[in-house]
This record gives C-alpha cells, sequence and structure tokens, in this order.
C-alpha cells in the first residue's frame, strides 16, 4: 500500500488521526515467521559511511482526538551482531538507525541490543547498544537512564531488551524521595524458577507523554526462542508472573493503578502456544493493541513480523512475507484504566516492484508500531461510552 493509499484510508476512517499512517506504512521494514517459500542469497546493504544518520525527513506529527492525547509505542528486534541469517552489523546499523530516526516513534523497544564488540563510526570499537544510542541521538532518541541495574556489562547478563525515547515529545519521570524510575534487571527477577534464558535481560522505564498522558510505566522484554515445551512453559511463566512483578513495582514506587505498556519480541504464538504468554497477559487483563485497533487502521497487518516461515529459513527474503492468518510473535500490550489503541501497524519500506528497500531495512524481524490514546490523562475527562 503507497504513503498516499494508507493517509487516505487514515483521513477517511479516522478524522482524529490526521498523518498517522505515513508513520506506518512507509517508514520501515516488516518480516515473517510461517509462509510462503523463496530461497534468496542476502541482498547488499547499503555500504555505511562514518557519520551518525540524522533523519532525512521530519518525523510526521501525529495529530489526536481533541482531549485525548496519544503516543506511538514501537517494538523493534534489531539483530544481535553475530546473527549470520542476515548481513554483517556494519553493513545494517545506517538502516537501523533510519528506522528508528524516521519512524515518529514516541517510544521505541528495542530488542536483541547487545554488550557485544562492533565498529561504530569512524572505525571506533564500541558495544553494540552503545553504537545503537550513538546512531539515534540525531533522531532525538535517547536511553532511559536506569537507577538500578541488575545487569551491568560486568554481569552474566545476557543483554537485549532496552527502551528508547524521543526526547522531543517524551521525557523520564523522576520520582521523589530517590526512587528509581527505570532499571535493567534479568527475567528472572519477574518468574522465578525459569529453565531457559533465567538471565536474559529486560528494562523498564517511567515515562511521561509531553502531550499530557501522564505517568506510565513501558516495560521491553525479549524471552526465549526454545521450541520445546519447556521453552513454551517458560514464556507462559512470564506472562503469568508479569503482571504481578509489575504491579509491585507500581505500588513501590508510589504509583499504584499507573497505567502500563509492554512491548517485545515474546517469541510466542497463538497457533504454537494458544496458552502462552500473550494469552495469561490477556486473561491478567493486558490488551493487544493488534486486536485492540479496528482492521481498516491495521496497516499492513498481513505481513509476518519476522522473516523465518517453515519453508522459507534464509531470514532475509527479496519481498516480505504475506498471510491472510500471519504469525505474531512481536507484541505491544497495555494494561490500565483510559488507554485504548487505534492503529496498530507492521512497517514496511518497499520499492515499488514491492521488494524491500535496504535503506531501511536491518534486521530479520520488521518494526511493529501502534498509536495508544491517554483517556484518563490528567485533566483528561473519560469519553462517554
Amino acid at each position: 500500500m503507497s504513503a498516499t493509499e494508507v493517509l487516505r484510508r487514515a483521513r477517511q476512517s479516522s478524522p482524529k488521526l490526521v498523518v498517522t499512517a505515513l508513520l506506518f506504512a512507509v517508514l520501515t521494514s516488516n518480516t515473517a515467521r510461517d509462509t510462503q517459500s523463496q530461497t534468496v542469497v542476502p541482498s547488499p546493504s547499503p555500504t555505511p559511511t562514518p557519520s551518525i544518520v540524522t533523519p532525512s525527513v521530519e518525523p510526521t506529527p501525529i495529530a489526536t482526538e481533541a482531549g485525548s492525547p496519544s503516543l506511538t509505542f514501537s517494538t523493534y528486534n534489531i539483530a544481535k551482531p553475530t546473527n549470520t541469517e542476515v548481513p554483517a552489523w556494519g553493513k545494517r546499523r545506517l538502516a537501523i538507525a533510519r528506522t528508528i530516526n524516521e519512524s515518529s516513534a514516541d517510544v521505541v523497544g528495542v530488542e536483541e541490543a547487545t554488550a557485544l564488540w562492533v565498529v561504530g563510526d569512524g572505525g571506533k570499537r564500541v558495544r553494540h547498544w552503545e553504537d545503537v544510542q550513538e546512531l539515534v541521538q540525531k533522531g532525538g532518541y535517547k536511553s532511559a537512564t536506569p537507577q538500578v541495574n541488575n545487569c551491568s556489562y560486568s554481569s552474566h547478563c545476557i543483554h537485549s531488551a532496552h527502551v528508547l525515547f524521543n526526547t522531543k515529545t517524551v521525557k523520564q519521570v523522576m520520582l521523589p524521595d530517590g526512587l528509581p524510575s527505570a532499571g535493567q534487571g534479568v527475567l528472572g527477577d519477574i518468574a522465578k524458577g525459569l529453565k531457559y534464558a533465567p538471565r536474559r535481560e529486560f528494562s523498564w522505564v517511567y515515562l511521561q507523554g509531553l502531550n499530557g498522558t501522564g505517568t506510565f510505566l513501558t516495560i521491553c522484554v525479549h524471552l526465549n526462542n526454545e521450541k520445546s515445551a519447556v521453552g513454551k512453559a517458560d514464556r507462559a511463566l512470564v506472562g503469568m508472573k508479569m503482571t504481578k512483578w509489575a504491579t509491585a513495582l507500581n505500588k513501590k514506587s508510589g504509583l499504584v493503578g499507573t497505567p502500563m505498556v509492554l512491548m517485545g519480541d515474546f517469541n510466542s504464538f497463538e497457533a504454537r502456544e494458544p496458552r502462552g504468554m500473550a494469552y495469561q497477559l490477556q486473561k491478567a487483563g493486558w490488551t493487544d493493541s493488534f486486536d485492540a485497533a479496528p482492521d481498516d487502521l491495521k496497516f499492513n497487518y498481513k505481513a509476518y513480523t519476522t522473516s523465518y516461515t517453515r519453508s522459507n529459513m534464509s531470514g532475509w527474503p527479496k519481498k516480505p512475507i504475506m498471510s491472510k492468518n500471519p504469525v505474531r510473535i512481536d507484541y505491544i500490550m497495555y494494561r490500565g484504566k483510559g488507554l485504548r489503541a487505534d492503529v496498530y501497524a507492521v512497517a514496511l519500506n518497499l520499492k515499488k516492484d514491492g521488494s524491500f528497500d535496504n535503506n531501511y531495512r536491518g534486521s530479520d524481524h520488521i518494526m511493529v508500531q501502534s498509536v495508544i490514546h491517554f483517556d484518563d490523562a490528567p485533566g483528561i475527562a473519560s469519553p462517554t461510552p
């Protein structure tokens, strides 16, 4: 779907969204996990230049309903540098930067951002996650500043999940009495007894939209990808324990009842795990933004969110893999009074022939985005049913 068509549909379907669609339909890259077959040799990405990527276009402002502030949340697994199914990090790092910097996202959950050493700008040797932070700073993005860190570089953590926010639209909340407003931990902190990846990192931060959303808790996770019964049980266990952990954090922070947004790569989907992580979260009162958004505002929802399928294991197909029933393993979910999603998008940036534009293609995953409204923000009256 072209940017013009997406924009037209957004205006017709929802006047409140003036230009939200430009936000999704044309500004990134998408992939999959269960359909058609194509054996594709990885196509070359642009040669990196020794400079930080600055957005080539100003992020499109998102108009909101009168009296109802909204923010755009994104989740993006950027593929670790040791992933051999995609081009080397040096050939795709700028595509990652363009994807994030031009996404118009206010908050971005980033998965597989590791502590591995890579070559950054000017041939400088840096940590992978540090390189990402440097690349996106020209787009106005910065990482949450953790005051609690159980996953430092010196620990035995599996570094993976982080939160970025756009400083032009969002700020990190500073809590009174020295209470921490952001932290990093391991999945074992949320759910005891995990057999796989108990030391895989997750991040959390209290943020506030500059448009009056009020304070909300953002959490980014990356779960194990084991296909065994034990791996599936571990993912379900994290889903069962997440609400208790997050609710306790809100209480400890003096923010009981604060809305929560959870983003990440769950490595779980309904067909394989009907009672998996997403099911357990929904049972505890979380809403999947995919389910909440009306069909006419689910732009490109037929595209998979990763490039692997049973018949295509290259991880780097020429074109996005589509299906009437796509597998989703990358999620944006929310819980709390007054929150609602009215747009869901698997963001694609394609050439005229429908193939990926490698200027924006940096991973075997595709960025997923959702516009979430805060109807019960301070001073905002709840809409009449």
